[in-house]
């Protein structure tokens, strides 16, 4: 990898790049999600970059060096960010760094481009941003060797950015035509990146789930079998004081 003052980043959010979006998805995104059903295809993310007023609106971010030149550029992480209007709520949908860039602190420096994004206002429209929300796997479901990174690793890194557990049943809808939903995923958030949002609400994750399993093609979610639980637990937090969870148990283990 080379030197960190060389690093770039560049949001296809705001200078869409046809070329730079196919090297990052062929190079980053594909080796980081080989599972199917957890995959998009470009097609789904070109017209929701070009267009400023699409729901959800994106922030996708390159991190690379040399990213104006095909001939040298070297793709090392990206990062899709969609904020969903009506909840006032972003997704992390995926986040992902090269094995060759791992260990640089690049993850940290994907989550800072992404907050920047977010405190200029364009994602959101100068609106508050109630939540930003991601999906990891479940470590419990998800053997270390079924995975590109270990889950308990990718839970570690995701708590020290700020992550912390939504806890519900959460099930990511479908993607696209014959791909099925997908469990053994934990719903988390990061407060920190929502400073001026009040504390994270179950009327806020129900907002966000609704608005979510919609425009991925259900048509009224609630009432919807394939979610009767997600949303069963999310009503179960409802009057919680405090809604987040911790990802790591950091009590000390018995003696």
């Amino acid at each position: 990898m080379k030197p960190d003052s060389d690093l770039e980043f560049v949001d296809l959010g705001e200078a869409f790049d046809a070329d730079l979006l196919d090297a990052a998805y062929r190079e980053v995104y594909l080796p980081a999600f080989p599972v199917r059903d957890e995959q998009e295809d470009p097609s789904i993310w070109i017209p929701r970059l070009q267009d400023p007023d699409a729901n959800p609106r994106l922030a996708w971010l390159v991190a690379g060096t040399a990213l104006a030149d095909p001939a040298r550029r070297q793709m090392l992480g990206l990062l899709v960010g969609e904020y969903y209007a009506a909840s006032r709520c972003v997704l992390i949908s995926y986040v992902a760094v090269a094995a060759a860039a791992r260990g640089r602190g690049l993850g940290r420096q994907l989550f800072d481009a992404l907050r920047r994004s977010l405190e200029s206002g364009r994602l959101s429209g100068g609106k508050t941003v109630h939540a930003v929300l991601a999906e990891i796997h479940d470590p419990a479901a998800m053997a270390a060797t079924e995975d590109v990174l270990d889950p308990q690793a990718r839970l570690r890194v995701m708590a020290r950015l700020g992550g912390m557990r939504v806890p519900v049943t959460y099930l990511q809808p479908p993607l696209g035509p014959g791909q099925s939903a997908a469990g053994g995923l934990w719903l988390i958030a990061f407060p920190e990146l929502a400073p001026a949002a009040p504390p994270l609400s179950a009327g806020t994750v129900r907002a966000f789930l609704v608005e979510f399993y919609r425009e991925l093609g259900s048509a009224e979610p609630e009432r919807d079998p394939l979610y009767a639980a997600t949303f069963a637990s999310v009503d179960a937090l409802a009057g919680r004081h405090s809604l987040l969870e911790p990802l790591i148990d950091e009590q000390p283990a018995a003696a």
